[in-house]
């Protein structure tokens, strides 16, 4: 159930770094989250996997696509718990990460604005 706006990005925050930490073995350095209408945002700074840093310089190309392939599987898994634990009503989800700075951006799109989950109860979702 989804409490109050502060509580909620508290936990999307938290189930967004154990994501990360099953997938990539190791949590996010810095993550923030803000809701814009019917999208909730986080942008995070990663680590990135050492292996693909390692292959980056002489294999970019492969490391892109196992950085696209793993992103299918985060965005899989993050839908998958927010739809268990909020009862959500995803759209999609875009994901992408910058090896170069470790940035990474990932947006939520919801059927309708975060403030219709925060004040609804989930039963009636």
């Amino acid at each position: 159930m989804i409490t109050t706006a502060g509580e909620f990005k508290q936990d999307l925050l938290r189930i967004y770094n154990a994501i990360n930490k099953k997938i990539f073995n190791v949590g996010v350095k810095q993550q923030k989250v803000d809701f814009v209408g019917n999208k909730i945002v986080i942008v995070s700074t990663n680590s990135r996997v050492p292996v693909l840093k390692l292959l980056d310089a002489n294999h970019p190309l492969s490391t892109r696509q196992l950085d696209h392939l793993l992103f299918q599987v985060f965005k899989q898994e993050i839908k998958q718990v927010l739809k268990e634990q909020f009862q959500l009503n995803i759209v999609t989800i875009l994901k992408d990460y910058d090896a170069e700075t470790e940035l990474s951006g990932t947006i939520i799109f919801l059927e309708r604005d975060i403030e219709c989950y925060l004040n609804e109860p989930s039963e009636l979702r």
